[in-house]
């Protein structure tokens, strides 16, 4: 893909006629991907059994669904979201095997539709996450949405590769709605331009957010040959570096793009195969470590990524957390 990036549509799943909701949304995704008839209806399948195992399994269900395009084709990811009570995964992927007397095939079915699926579950709730399509480039996940209200978002993320590994940026527009949206789209298009260096990037961002409500944000450029990660963040857009046993978080400069802010400085760690480097807003709380989540590290960054979404979500504020692979 040329780029990534972007907000989830959400279908909180609380009674039956949100199925049909979740149904219809896929089915405009699917269109708008002009994905073969197949997919559309493997699309289809899963939006209608991930939301219906929500409706009569869990506790504050919530639907996500997301795509991208580009000339490799149309990717689309779904992740199912509770609050509880947690189930117990390798039964429920049995075919047959079901607490309400159904057929019991839906989790099966999905995982066979699915081109990339993981799941992970706990006493907190459930994530279920399901792809298809081929996303190129190193296995990464995000969630990304709006103040509940709100049609568009301050909080912005993007993904580029680079000719040296891959570039990513998490930006958070002052305040809400288009304002701060506007505010985010002048440092998206600095990193557009400059992906592979994090500090001239937020220099240029700073000097295009004038005149806008200012912003947040924290840049990284990842190089696989060196394995060095190099970050510059202006404001309170957390940078977790998480290793197989530990984790770091780089620190951010205090400043506001677009307002008072400082000469950018970056910074470069080593990091080792396998980590995790994980971006979020303030949007979800600070507090947070995987490593107290029993198998979590393992899974695919994408239900990691909702995992820690579900969990530590400010619900008063725009929400964003990208995890990726190095």
């Amino acid at each position: 893909m040329e780029r990534e990036g972007g907000q989830w549509q959400v279908t909180e799943i609380d009674d039956a006629t949100q199925i049909g909701s979740a149904r219809r949304n896929a089915a405009r995704l699917a269109e708008f991907g002009e994905l073969p008839e197949t997919a559309a209806g493997q699309l289809g399948l899963i939006a209608v059994e991930l939301g219906t195992n929500l409706l009569k399994h869990a506790v504050r269900g919530r639907l996500f669904m997301r795509m991208e395009r580009s000339d490799e084709g149309a990717v689309v990811d779904v992740v199912a979201i509770d609050h509880g009570p947690g189930m117990d995964l390798e039964r429920c992927f049995h075919d047959g095997f079901s607490t309400t007397g159904t057929s019991g095939t839906g989790l099966g079915a999905v995982r066979r539709a699915a081109s990339v699926f993981d799941a992970y579950s706990d006493s907190r709730g459930s994530v279920v996450f399901a792809r298809l399509g081929t996303m190129p480039g190193p296995r990464r996940g995000s969630i990304s949405i709006p103040l509940k209200g709100e049609l568009e978002s301050g909080d912005q993320w993007q993904f580029l590769p680079t000719p040296q590994g891959w570039s990513a940026i998490v930006v958070d527009g002052l305040g809400h709605g288009p304002g701060a949206a506007t505010a985010s789209d002048a440092v998206i298009a600095a990193h557009r331009q400059w992906p592979g260096e994090p500090g001239r990037c937020l220099t240029v961002a700073h000097e295009r957010s004038h005149g806008t409500r200012g912003s947040a944000c924290s840049t990284v450029a990842f190089d696989r040959e060196s394995r060095v990660l190099v970050h510059a963040g202006i404001g309170n857009v957390a940078v977790v570096v998480i290793g197989l046993d530990d984790a770091r978080g780089l620190a951010s400069q205090n400043g506001t793009l677009g307002g008072i802010c400082p000469t950018v400085r970056e910074n470069r760690v080593e990091v080792g195969r396998g980590a995790l480097a994980a971006l979020h807003t303030d949007g979800l709380a600070s507090r947070w470590s995987v490593h107290s989540y029993p198998g979590l590290r393992t899974r695919h960054p994408q239900v990691v990524a909702a995992t820690l979404f579900r969990d530590v979500q400010r619900v008063r504020d725009d929400a964003t957390v990208l995890v990726i692979e190095t």
